[in-house]
């Protein structure tokens, strides 16, 4: 009901009642920062749901059974996550969620913190960031383009950080010189990519029920990022039929398509069209299960190409509109040197996979990486749960 009361209310009134809502949360975190610290209280922050490097850390910490610790997982959908056993769930801004970030021992955030949280003396910030090596730019290489309410913000959350979590030197250096940040830095991994270091039978299974398929079934998993202004998915259609029919030819097997969108344009997929063999798999909660699973990506520009080929599993670029995004966006690598295949249109992408070696291209993603100097072993979840407990027991 409030969402449509939002859809229908003029933009004035919008505009007032979240000034007004903003104000309200504002002058609530100052008035709980009264209340003391709770020593064994951990809250983990995530806005898009229940994923990515906050996920895995809550999944490690519910695994250690300490019986004193309260785990915290707040988000703007609490609600798509289920139950999550030994794990409350709060909504993003509201009551239980702003007294639970006034009152932790630890905070653990996916994402830049909103401006009205402070951090208090005692309380420990652990930001570990929803992307590791990145292709576009971002923060201060991108500062240009943010507005400066978020760059002052993203100041201000970076000086109070503790500890920031990287999986490469790259992200090191990243962080060092993009992030406005001078503090500690753990060279460990990122927690979401355990998962693919390390795949998980019962993930697998999850992942095939969910798609209707059976363990014969091989998957190419289409994730494209998100174009700024941009609404239509007429720019994320493929053949499907062509495609399928490559794969096939190409590796053997039967093939269906997964099809993951960004969460900003998430709701548009409903629009596109979808068969037994093409799926819409936009709102499953967590694109690191279905990575896990895949046996091929194509994506455009997502960070997760860097990601899914760490165990060399087959990336194909498809990006029609190469030179107006890299113009209007900017990118840390030369999009040319990357070592996957190349697509400009779709008998592009076909030739690629026809074309598609293995040897080489393996060679390819080694040597890449080399210079990237990779710090992911499968353990970043339980390294940064081991340092949430001992920041807890230093007190």
């Amino acid at each position: 009901m409030r969402e449509r009361l939002k859809r229908l209310a003029p933009s004035w009134a919008l505009k007032l009642y979240q000034r007004l809502r903003f104000i309200l949360i504002t002058f609530l975190f100052q008035i709980f920062r009264i209340a003391s610290i709770k020593p064994f209280r951990v809250v983990l922050c995530n806005v898009w749901g229940f994923g990515d490097n906050a996920k895995y850390v809550t999944e490690e910490l519910t695994r250690r059974n300490l019986k004193q610790l309260e785990i915290i997982f707040i988000t703007n959908h609490p609600e798509a996550a289920g139950e999550v056993k030994g794990v409350k769930l709060y909504k993003s801004n509201t009551i239980k969620a702003v007294y639970a970030l006034a009152t932790a021992r630890v905070w653990v955030d996916n994402n830049r913190k909103e401006s009205y949280i402070r951090k208090r003396k005692g309380q420990y910030y652990i930001q570990t960031w929803h992307g590791g090596i990145a292709l576009k730019k971002i923060e201060k290489d991108y500062g240009e383009h943010l507005g400066r309410a978020y760059v002052k913000n993203a100041k201000r959350d970076s000086a109070m950080t503790d500890l920031y979590i990287s999986n490469s030197d790259f992200c090191t250096r990243m962080y060092k010189k993009s992030f406005w940040y001078k503090g500690e830095i753990l060279e460990c991994g990122s927690p979401r990519n355990d998962i693919l270091i390390q795949p998980k039978k019962e993930i697998n299974e999850q992942v095939r029920k969910a798609l209707g398929i059976n363990e014969d079934m091989k998957i190419a998993l289409y994730a494209p990022t998100y174009r700024e202004g941009k609404g239509n998915t007429q720019v994320y259609n493929l053949d499907y039929e062509k495609l399928l029919q490559e794969l096939s030819k190409k590796f053997g097997g039967e093939w269906i398509v997964a099809v993951r969108l960004h969460p900003l344009v998430s709701a548009q997929s409903d629009a596109m069209g979808f068969s037994k063999r093409v799926i819409n798999m936009t709102h499953y909660r967590d694109i690191y299960e279905l990575m896990s699973v895949s046996d091929v990506l194509i994506t455009d520009y997502s960070n997760i190409m860097f990601e899914f080929s760490f165990h060399y599993k087959p990336v194909f670029l498809y990006a029609a509109d190469r030179k107006e995004y890299d113009t209007d966006r900017g990118f840390y690598f030369d999009y040319a040197s990357l070592p996957y295949y190349k697509a400009g249109n779709m008998e592009e992408l076909i030739a690629g996979i026809k074309d598609f070696n293995k040897t080489s291209y393996e060679a390819s993603v080694k040597e890449f990486f080399e210079g990237l100097v990779l710090y992911e072993k499968g353990q970043a979840s339980r390294t940064v749960a081991d340092k949430i407990i001992e920041v807890i027991r230093t007190r």
